[in-house]
């Protein structure tokens, strides 16, 4: 097996300097020399594999021309006896030299690897680019051929990853288009020009990297970010304007509702904080759609009703459902004009003053009590007087007043049976007396 001529020169220079002394053959060579490898010591493992080298061709030697001895002893020998113990010894010999050839070609294997990594080692010292692509032109056999390129592969990838900006990636991807780290640059090259977007920290830089790198690892966050660079101004500046900006420029941005809902409470603020009539109207005109509406009419009924409930006149409360009808004290403010007005003639209590009431205020929720106080008043004479002559007379000129039943009921009294009536039985008198209405008596009325 050939050996190759680079590392046998360095070795053969390094033997002939005299640096080692002449090999002594291992009983395993070639493990020995790994073992040298290992620490390091090439020249000395290639010595060593070396004299066994020699020393194996040089019984693979021997064995050949004994081999050929052998075969000429045949020609001479008669006897079967003789023939046989001459197969025999060349039987022996073909088993040596078939172990000799084998342990030959383990040794000049060794050698070969020896002298690969010789010639690898100078280029693998100098650690560049240049150093390696000069190896791999020199050496494309090399067992080492692929180490080399994947650390030129490296090398030549570090410098732009070191840098990595999206310029100095874009170079490297063109420059080597078949460098097994373009997939890691393409990675870092998206990053880099997320990043670059990102500096800028504005909506139109989101929107701007969305539109040119839909695709990109990054685009979700770029659109997580994008709704927040959109709001983010708005919520900032927090006006009313401004939110109802925001809404018309991104209604479908999720802090939609979120703004909604400030802007709304803005736009309540001001008039919540002036507190007036003319301030809620306007603000019920202006934004009848707001979630305070509720508490806004709720708060407008008080301001209006206020003055008139302090006020406390009927005139006041007549007024004030004049003006606010729908007003949810409108059935207070009526109940309480209503008092208002029936009062005084209450006070007064005749039959003149409560006809007048009834004539003036013919919807005033008094007015069935007041009829009852006119037949009161007018039966309250005739009624002390108790006599038969004042009774009928009463009952002739009051036909419609209800007392007329009770003044009916004390004439029969007055007046005894009718003859040929047989006479009540105890306590049935007493029993249809006090089942009869006293005089003066009226159904009660909501109020009093």
């Amino acid at each position: 097996m050939a050996i190759r001529k680079t590392g046998l020169a360095i070795l053969s220079a390094i033997l002939l300097a005299g640096f080692y002394s002449p090999a002594t053959i291992a009983a395993d060579p070639v493990q020995d020399a790994a073992e040298l490898q290992k620490a390091g010591d090439y020249p000395g493992a290639f010595k060593l594999l070396r004299g066994s080298q020699r020393d194996l061709e040089s019984q693979l030697n021997k064995n050949t021309a004994e081999v050929k001895a052998q075969i000429g002893a045949l020609n001479r020998v008669s006897t079967t006896d003789e023939i046989e113990k001459i197969k025999a010894r060349n039987n022996e010999l073909l088993s040596q030299r078939k172990k000799i050839k084998g342990e030959l070609a383990k040794v000049n294997s060794a050698i070969d690897e020896i002298s690969a990594t010789l010639d690898y080692l100078p280029f693998k010292e100098r650690d560049t680019v240049e150093a390696y692509g000069e190896f791999l032109t020199k050496f494309p056999d090399s067992p080492f051929s692929g180490d080399a390129q994947n650390r030129l592969d490296d090398l030549q990838y570090a410098p732009y990853k070191e840098e990595g900006t999206a310029e100095s990636l874009q170079e490297f991807i063109a420059k080597f288009p078949d460098n097994p780290h373009i997939p890691e640059a393409q990675e870092a090259l998206d990053t880099a020009l997320f990043n670059s977007y990102k500096e800028r920290a504005t909506a139109e830089a989101m929107e701007e990297f969305l539109a040119e790198y839909p695709d990109s690892a990054h685009a979700a966050e770029a659109r997580v970010m994008l709704v927040g660079y959109q709001y983010a101004p708005y919520e900032e500046v927090d006006t009313a304007e401004g939110y109802a900006e925001f809404l018309e420029l991104y209604p479908d941005n999720p802090n939609a509702d979120k703004a909604r809902d400030r802007m709304m409470e803005l736009q309540y603020a001001p008039y919540k904080e002036m507190d007036s009539i003319e301030g809620y109207m306007e603000f019920l005109d202006k934004h009848p759609e707001s979630p305070f509406i509720g508490e806004v009419q709720a708060r407008l009924g008080d301001l209006q009703y206020l003055p008139y409930s302090e006020q406390d006149t009927a005139e006041g409360y007549a007024e004030f459902l004049e003006q606010y009808p729908d007003s949810p004290f409108s059935d207070e403010a009526r109940t309480r004009m209503d008092d208002l007005r029936f009062l005084p003639f209450q006070e007064m209590n005749t039959v003149e003053g409560y006809e007048e009431f009834i004539t003036t205020y013919p919807e005033n929720r008094h007015i069935e009590e007041a009829s009852y106080l006119i037949e009161d008043l007018e039966y309250a004479p005739f009624e002390e007087d108790g006599s038969v002559e004042i009774l009928e007379e009463f009952i002739e000129n009051y036909p419609t007043n209800r007392h007329v039943e009770d003044a009916r009921k004390a004439l029969e009294l007055l007046k005894g049976p009718p003859e040929g009536d047989e006479p009540l039985e105890e306590g049935q008198a007493a029993t249809e007396e006090s089942s009869a209405p006293e005089a003066g008596e009226k159904p009660p009325v909501e109020g009093n």
